[in-house]
């Protein structure tokens, strides 16, 4: 099943998808990428999610073969072993146990299950995946920008704006803040193409603030694509481009 696909059936990203995006890797064919970018743009769950598992990523990718995990002090288990053997709290003679029966959501549960999995896949690291995703101790590497250019307005166009590449753990991210765009009749669409504009890839959304954070396509490069190029994109389902750009930025090779 495609995203476009799970996006339609319950509204929301295929819990696989998510944990692709959280890995910076691009889910399925480009149509399919295109599909779950447009998604994050408009669903703040899903987006949400998204930063949260990526958080997830980043602490276990930053883990090393020195990284251990810390031991309880032995209190901690007596304590354990004291509440395990202590005898079951009562109740009045008038009250009547209420069963519970505790179901964790699908989706959460399934979405948590798949990007654990997927981030210890490749990662030899032991126990040191656990420290690291626990250690109150331990400082994340802040993200470092390694281009940024302003967009500049194009012809029949207002709007300006700046895009920032940024390194960060989880792999190259594209920042982009555009100011002065009128409310859509469609939507904003953020593209990368090359030098000659004969080429392009799609790479999301902006937000309802004119603004977003999308991840580098695996495998692609600012010296081939250095153009980013923002769009208002009509909502009929075509997946191209609409040839209606309103601002536009060359990142330094």
């Amino acid at each position: 099943m495609s995203p476009r696909d799970t996006a339609q059936r319950s509204g929301h990203l295929d819990p696989e998808v998510i944990a692709l995006l959280a890995l910076g890797e691009a889910p399925g064919t480009g149509d399919d990428f295109i599909t779950a970018q447009r998604h994050l743009g408009s669903c703040t769950e899903c987006r949400g999610e998204v930063e949260s598992f990526s958080a997830v990523v980043a602490a276990a990718r930053t883990v090393t073969s020195k990284d251990a995990l810390v031991p309880a002090p032995n209190s901690v288990w007596s304590r354990i072993t004291d509440e395990l053997e202590g005898p079951a709290p009562s109740l009045p003679a008038t009250a009547q146990p209420t069963p519970v029966l505790a179901v964790p959501a699908p989706r959460r549960m399934l979405q948590w299950v798949t990007v654990a999995a997927a981030a210890c896949v490749g990662l030899v690291v032991g126990s040191g995946v656990m420290y690291a995703a626990t250690s109150s101790q331990r400082s994340t590497v802040a993200p470092t920008i390694v281009a940024e250019t302003a967009l500049a307005p194009l012809a029949g166009s207002q709007a300006t704006g700046n895009v920032e590449v940024v390194s960060t753990s989880t792999g190259a991210q594209v920042l982009v803040d555009v100011s002065g765009l009128a409310k859509p009749d469609g939507f904003y669409e953020v593209w990368l193409l090359d030098r000659k504009g004969e080429k392009l890839i799609a790479l999301g959304v902006l937000d309802g603030s004119d603004k977003g954070t999308f991840a580098m396509p695996p495998g692609v490069s600012m010296s081939d694509y250095p153009v980013v190029d923002v769009s208002l994109e009509p909502s009929d389902g075509n997946p191209g481009h609409s040839h209606h750009s309103l601002v536009r930025g060359t990142l330094p090779a």
